[in-house]
């Protein structure tokens, strides 16, 4: 079977640091197991190949470049006047469109028997693969990234962007989206859409457990992977760090590994310093570094923030599942899809969002119990290996599927 995957948002690099990129890397080592010849097609190929992806073939079409000394463009969402010529934010979305459709007519080229492409905002190139070539197609859907783009960034045409996802999610044999709110979003603005639920897993071949035992006699340290963005809640952690060092004793004060970076990096660093937490910053690391820096830590944290009201908490975490299969006791925040990933007290510890002293009590409890941290991590690890492969998440996805001589 030729599956060809494609990766058309060029704020993901097939081969970067990035939990997306992590989440690409996974999808083509499961078609790969699978017995499946994969063929990656992107916008964006990125510098940090892993070892075990050598081989991987990867065309990469990088939108045109778009001058920004044209002017500041309109707000985010609005269109431009009619007969205007574009400004520099929507000729970028319309370079990445074209970039997208290049890398469609490479696909139809080349042949496939199966497309998967991930959703990005302005790319039809699932639909125009399926129109052409009449093979299986699976649309994966990671967040509700409409409203995601406008919020956070920049949108400057959101009706084409809401085109295309119509576009695609109607020509998709399956709509694989990351959780029960992200399954809705697809739902209202494309009735008809064939979506299934399919969270995120993890590779416990390349995350291994973490050895038992404290790494150091007087101090514990708790872990986090990401990106250094608000929606982490990083800032929570170093309150709650800063009150479990208040009321600490003999059994040790916490410190924090920030495995990642981001546009919040000095906003933390200074935090840390002004609470008096001992902070590590790892900066952005290639993902086969991110086992060994959390073997060194004694505990994993989750510190999602209180949900904004009126908004659901669409994430499926890949760090949670990192920290089940690194063997790590786990703080959490009960919040989206959290709570059906950890079980409280036998594969995780959760605490309410935005209670900085119920999380500041569970690093103390842990502190203090051995016991509790190593029959934590133990079934943390059962959890991710019986649970949670992406090998599983892929048969979910094509156990939805028509074979290829339905659709001929």
């Amino acid at each position: 079977m030729r599956v060809a995957y494609v990766c058309a948002d060029p704020g993901v690099p097939v081969f970067g640091t990035k939990g997306s990129s992590v989440h690409v890397q996974e999808i083509v080592r499961a078609w790969r197991r699978a017995g499946a010849d994969v063929t990656v097609y992107c916008t964006r190929a990125g510098t940090d190949r892993p070892a075990d992806l050598a081989g991987l073939p990867v065309v990469e079409i990088p939108p045109r470049r778009v001058s920004a000394a044209a002017g500041a463009g309109p707000v985010s969402g609005a269109a431009p006047a009619p007969g205007a010529d574009p400004a520099p934010g929507e000729e970028r979305e319309r370079a990445i469109g074209e970039a997208a459709a290049a890398l469609a007519a490479a696909v139809v080229s080349d042949g496939c028997d199966v497309i998967y492409e991930r959703y990005s905002l302005f790319s039809e190139a699932l639909a125009t693969v399926t129109g052409t070539l009449r093979v299986p197609s699976v649309l994966e859907v990671n967040s509700p990234l409409i409203e995601e783009q406008q919020r956070y960034r920049q949108l400057f045409d959101r009706s084409l962007a809401e085109a295309v996802l119509h576009r695609n999610a109607l020509a998709a044999d399956a709509v694989a989206s990351v959780s029960e709110p992200v399954v809705r979003w697809v739902e209202d603005r494309v009735p008809g859409a064939k979506t299934l639920l399919a969270p995120n897993g993890v590779n416990t071949e390349r995350i291994g457990p973490r050895p038992r035992g404290r790494r150091h006699p007087r101090r514990f340290t708790v872990g986090f992977v990401g990106t250094l963005k608000p929606w982490h809640g990083v800032p929570a952690l170093l309150t709650a760090v800063a009150l479990a060092n208040a009321g600490a004793g003999a059994d040790g004060r916490w410190a924090v590994k920030i495995i990642g970076d981001g546009p919040g990096r000095q906003d933390l660093e200074r935090a840390a310093a002004g609470l008096g937490v001992d902070a590590e910053f790892t900066g952005a690391v290639p993902p086969d570094s991110v086992p060994g820096l959390l073997h060194e830590c004694d505990a994993a944290a989750a510190p999602y923030p209180q949900p904004v009201p009126g908004r659901d908490d669409y994430f499926s975490p890949l760090k949670v599942y990192e920290y089940l299969a690194a063997g790590m006791p786990i703080v959490a925040t009960a919040v989206g899809q959290i709570p059906s990933i950890l079980e409280d007290g036998r594969t995780g510890l959760l605490v309410p969002p935005g209670d900085a002293s119920a999380f500041a009590a569970a690093l103390l409890r842990l502190g203090a119990d051995t016991a509790l941290r190593d029959r934590l991590g133990t079934q943390a690890r059962a959890a991710a290996v019986g649970l949670y492969s992406w090998d599983g998440v892929l048969s979910r996805i094509t156990a939805a599927l028509p074979r290829r001589q339905e659709v001929a």
